[in-house]
């Protein structure tokens, strides 16, 4: 049950975290449309992951714009690229602020992104993070005709698993939380910190925030999310053979990594003391079991679209099979029927 004990009555200070490297063509309209906003930030972390355009000059000369304008600016220049999850990790620890919002170098806020997030973290003092949909723009700023959740095919009963008994539920499957759009609570930071190099930043931060019952999401569009050739991440409708390739799993480079994310996503539920399925099921077999569980009980819901189940079962099948590659072994697919026949049977599952 989420929290909404009062707080303290003061404003909360509004922090900024964006990171860039080689930003140069995108990066004034997005700096732009953070000192535009209709409440005013407080304070704004800017880290160059050792750019060699003119991405550190374009920063150094909005810091000293933004100071101008009284706005607390902090300018971090890598002497080394560090990648995107480091180079978040390392900025978000330099944040002082009380909410900070997560910023890529290529977007653009609408202007009452802080004003329409600060609500709900006042409202709920539980909530650690808080992310939304966003509308999609080409390279030239254009509207695309969908948006981000429409794109990736987030069903509406799928966002609703994070405000369900087990908000895990919502993720184990795939990360719905796309960094660009997450405003945090700073006190999360210090749950979630250190970052694992297998994980992206948001979908870290997403995990460890629906494991302490404070995960949420804001329907609205509250940023321009520009898709371009040059995207580190981007939102594409994939193939099934996109998806097959993308889990990596014929090569020793790609079963590691996977190994490696399922080894600190069962550690971190371990420690959590998260319970996911029937004792039988342990580890990466217990996590099998959920998936399948609480994606099958989704599937049940009248306003599923079954076109949406079949895409969305490819999905399940393959998650279960690289769990499988990464430990499970033949116990895996074993769990997750399992769980399909208790699902059929209509029992309850583990909470």
């Amino acid at each position: 049950m989420r929290s909404s004990a009062p707080g303290s009555t003061s404003a909360p200070r509004v922090g900024v975290v964006l990171c860039a490297f080689n930003g140069e063509r995108h990066l004034a309209t997005q700096l732009d449309s953070i000192l535009g906003q209709t409440r005013s930030v407080d304070e704004i972390v800017l880290a160059d992951d050792a750019s060699t355009d003119a991405t550190a000059a374009i920063l150094a000369a909005f810091a000293q714009r933004a100071r101008r304008q009284g706005v607390s600016v902090l300018l971090l220049e890598n002497q080394r690229t560090l990648g995107c999850v480091q180079n978040f990790a390392a900025a978000l620890q330099r944040a002082t602020a009380d909410i900070i919002l997560l910023c890529d170098q290529d977007d653009r806020w609408h202007p009452t992104r802080v004003q329409d997030c600060l609500g709900p973290f006042a409202a709920d003092h539980s909530l650690l993070l808080l992310h939304a949909d966003a509308r999609l723009v080409d390279a030239t700023g254009t509207v695309m005709s969908a948006s981000l959740f429409d794109t990736l095919r987030i069903h509406p009963a799928e966002i609703s698993l994070e405000r369900s008994a087990l908000p895990v539920d919502a993720l184990l499957l795939r990360n719905v939380v796309t960094g660009a759009t997450c405003a945090l609570r700073r006190e999360l930071l210090a749950l979630a910190m250190p970052m694992p190099s297998a994980w992206l930043h948001d979908e870290w931060l997403a995990l460890i925030a629906a494991l302490h019952g404070g995960l949420d999401v804001q329907r609205a569009a509250s940023i321009d999310y520009r898709q371009h050739a040059g995207n580190h991440i981007g939102a594409r409708r994939e193939t099934l053979l996109q998806r097959i390739r993308r889990l990596d799993l014929l090569s020793r480079e790609g079963r590691a990594r996977m190994q490696q994310r399922f080894a600190v996503l069962d550690q971190t539920l371990q420690r959590q003391g998260v319970c996911l399925a029937p004792p039988r099921w342990t580890g990466l077999q217990a996590i099998c079991w959920r998936m399948a569980a609480s994606r099958l009980l989704l599937y049940r819901q009248a306003e599923v679209e079954w076109r949406w189940v079949l895409h969305d079962l490819t999905r399940l099948i393959g998650r279960v099979v690289a769990a499988s590659w990464a430990g499970a072994g033949w116990r895996g697919p074993c769990a997750a029927l399992h769980a399909a026949a208790l699902v059929a049977l209509r029992r309850r599952l583990p909470a």
